[in-house]
């Protein structure tokens, strides 16, 4: 029986305008809203699917996930280079999805750590109350993650590009910080983690949204920007000019930091280092999208995000002194395989098998 629910249309147009709050809304998200209030975020977007079935999950160990159940997605270029985004329940012509393993197979769900890594090398945790593993390479922290058993795994790429889709859908803007400013305003060092367990709604800050002092969670999933960067697996940069070429993984098995040969699978270019203008898909897979153009962004404009091009690794998000640099678009892709520092860490995730 066909679930109506799930079979509706959730659309936002524009994406990609230089004024960040000048996406409209289509199909059925026509009509809903999103009220931000001075530490917790009401949203209409609580009775549609997906965001109607994330759920949290706690598993053998105590680790702690926002499980996000399987959706449809569909990009479409404007004739003005905007974008038109839209997901789905359903699977509707011209609709895929990034819910995949290294076969190409479709994944029921994910889980992805509420929050940012925790433990050790030997076993990286997803607890409340715990002090954020730094100081790791990316290798070393993937390494931690899979000791927790099959499925296992670091937060990557697919995943960074499912919870964009969520965001722009139910936000309606590319300035993730004009919703939700983040532990990232000129602070001193990282916050343990569970600052935001007392957040009554799914996101939100603690105390507040916008002075850049506490953290916040989007969808129950805290920090995504903020507090540390987080690593990013299944994507690496190479090439002879500054590691210009994208390359992506979609086999968590074969993630290795820095890896540019098979399975790793070259996608197109990205820019030099700037205030990110344009995201656009690459040329391989219709909902694997980067940074394309920097040329022309500002902190308030277009995505109101940086990216960094200088490295052969991505980290995400930012760090707690990063200021308007950080955000849901920080992409940070100076890296490299040796790199570990005192703003650097990770999250823990799982994928069905």
């Amino acid at each position: 029986m066909l679930n109506f629910e799930k079979a509706k249309i959730y659309g936002v147009d524009k994406v990609g305008s230089s004024n960040p709050a000048a996406l409209t809304r289509t199909d059925d998200a026509v009509g809903l809203n999103v009220t931000v209030g001075t530490s917790e975020i009401t949203s209409d977007f609580d009775r549609c699917y997906p965001y109607s079935d994330m759920q949290e999950v706690t598993d053998e160990h105590g680790n702690v996930f926002i499980k996000i159940p399987k959706f449809y997605a569909k990009i479409t270029k404007n004739a003005d280079g905007t974008f038109k985004h839209q997901i789905s329940g359903v699977r509707y012509e011209g609709f895929t999805t990034l819910f995949i393993d290294g076969e190409g197979n479709e994944l029921d769900y994910i889980l992805v750590g509420k929050y940012e890594g925790s433990g050790s090398s030997a076993l990286v945790e997803s607890k409340s109350g715990k002090t954020v593993l730094v100081n790791i390479t990316a290798d070393n922290f993937r390494k931690g993650c899979k000791a927790n058993g099959d499925g296992y795994q670091q937060y990557d790429f697919l995943i960074d590009l499912i919870i964009k889709e969520l965001w722009l859908v139910e936000m309606k803007t590319t300035n993730s910080q004009s919703i939700m400013y983040g532990y990232a305003n000129g602070n001193s060092a990282a916050v343990a983690t569970g600052r935001t367990d007392a957040v009554k709604t799914p996101s939100g800050s603690e105390e507040s949204n916008t002075d850049g002092k506490h953290a916040c969670k989007y969808r129950g999933i805290e920090n995504l920007w903020g507090n540390t960067f987080t690593w990013c697996d299944g994507i690496s940069f190479g090439g002879s000019n500054y590691y210009e070429k994208v390359y992506v993984c979609t086999d968590p098995k074969s993630y290795a930091a820095g890896k540019t040969a098979s399975p790793y699978v070259y996608h197109g270019d990205r820019p030099s280092s700037g205030w990110l203008k344009t995201v656009a898909p690459l040329n391989r897979h219709p909902l694997i999208q980067y940074a394309t153009e920097t040329s022309g962004g500002s902190a308030t404009t277009y995505f109101a995000d940086y990216a960094l091009a200088d490295g052969s690794v991505l980290a995400v998000g930012g760090a707690w002194v990063y200021g308007s640099y950080a955000g849901l678009w920080y992409w940070s892709g100076s890296f490299a395989p040796s790199s570990a520092y005192s703003t650097l860490g990770g999250r823990l995730c799982k994928k069905p098998l």
